[in-house]
């Protein structure tokens, strides 16, 4: 009996590992090509759905339109009529909607929606129907301008002058000063091309008059405001003071108030006060910061801490600079504050002078007194 071992089939392991992996692939396959699928019928079904948003012909707003029509609703019906035409775009419609038009006398619109009518059905037996709509609308418009021209129209020769006041009721005349008035504000007058002199006259104000030329074509309008008898008139001030007479104040019995000399009311004291308190008091805290890092530095030696106290002192140094400028320019302000108040009337001599000045140790400003 031959035990020995069989050899491996070459053909057995190939097709114990093909078939599972066929099978794979055929399922992959069709996963592919059911989704390649789906996606497809999602995008061809999109124009589908956008297409079904397009209104649906409306033959319900046809026939609501009709009814409104045959009830006389012309203005509803002319909405429904809209409507329809919206939905479907039926150039048949322009004739209702013009027909709506014409019976509500908008004839301007109405032709132009006969001729629309026209323009999109020149093959209509309804043209001549149409024709004859547009004849019937332009005699209408020229007849409304006719009564129009009829109502504005005035006798040749003659101009329309409105006269109106503030306040109203005054009496008019024309061409004379006394009489009868014409009327009363407001008025309408009609009046020749000649020049004509309007007075009006009220109690209580004063009369007022005006030559007027009324010979231009249209109406003229007059507008008056009449003035308060017992109102005075208001006083205009001048830039340029009066001269006084000695022993006479000026109007209201009061002396003319004097300039302000308090030097707490001068915006430029507290100005001052307030820099220098506050470059002061900054320039203390970082001198005193500057001590403290002097200290740390005689203590560890860092570097760091030494150039800290460098800027420190730097700006100690403009600080208080800035505060010892501040509070010179401020003590001399006040110094001056008096003198420069009575120039106002009475020149006085020069008792203070600050001037530069420069020595070997350095410049300064130097302030000189004369009593």
């Amino acid at each position: 009996m031959d035990r020995r071992r069989p050899g491996p089939s070459p053909v057995l392991p190939f097709r114990g590992f093909a078939v599972p992996c066929l099978h794979q692939n055929e399922v992959r396959m069709n996963r592919v090509v059911w989704i390649v699928s789906l996606l497809g019928l999602f995008f061809l079904s999109t124009p589908v759905a956008g297409a079904q948003v397009r209104p649906p012909k409306a033959p319900g707003a046809l026939i609501i339109a009709d009814q409104y029509f045959r009830e006389g609703a012309f203005d509803k019906a002319l909405i429904e009529y809209q409507k329809a035409f919206e939905a479907d775009f039926n150039p048949a419609i322009y004739y209702n909607i013009a027909q709506c038009l014409h019976r509500m006398e908008h004839y301007q619109k109405a032709i132009l929606y006969y001729e629309l009518f026209i323009s999109k059905n020149l093959s209509s037996p309804l043209i001549p129907h149409v024709q004859n709509h547009i004849a019937e609308c332009e005699r209408k418009l020229a007849e409304a301008q006719k009564l129009q021209e009829a109502h504005t129209r005035t006798a040749p020769g003659l101009r329309k002058v409105a006269v109106v006041s503030e306040p109203v009721g005054a009496e008019v005349h024309v061409d004379s000063f006394t009489g009868a008035p014409v009327g009363v504000t407001p008025l309408m007058l009609e009046l020749d091309t000649t020049p004509h002199l309007i007075v009006l006259k009220k109690a209580g104000y004063k009369d007022i008059s005006q030559l007027v030329d009324v010979g231009v074509p249209g109406m003229t309008l007059l507008r008056f405001v009449l003035e308060d008898v017992h109102r005075k008139s208001p006083v205009v001030p001048s830039s340029v003071d009066a001269p006084m007479t000695p022993g006479v104040l000026p109007d209201g019995g009061q002396p003319p108030a004097a300039p302000s000399h308090d030097l707490t009311k001068q915006w430029w004291f507290w100005t001052g006060l307030a820099a220098t308190s506050v470059l002061t008091i900054s320039g203390i805290m970082t001198g005193l910061r500057t001590l403290d890092l002097q200290t740390q530095y005689k203590d560890t030696g860092d570097a760091s801490v030494k150039d800290r106290g460098e800027r420190y002192r730097t700006w100690t140094d403009v600080l208080i600079g800035g505060a010892l400028i501040t509070g010179v320019a401020t003590g001399v302000a006040i110094l001056l504050f008096p003198w420069t108040s009575r120039r106002t009337s009475t020149p006085a001599p020069q008792n203070l002078s600050l001037l530069p000045s420069c020595g070997p140790s350095g410049c300064g400003f130097a302030l000189s007194f004369t009593f």
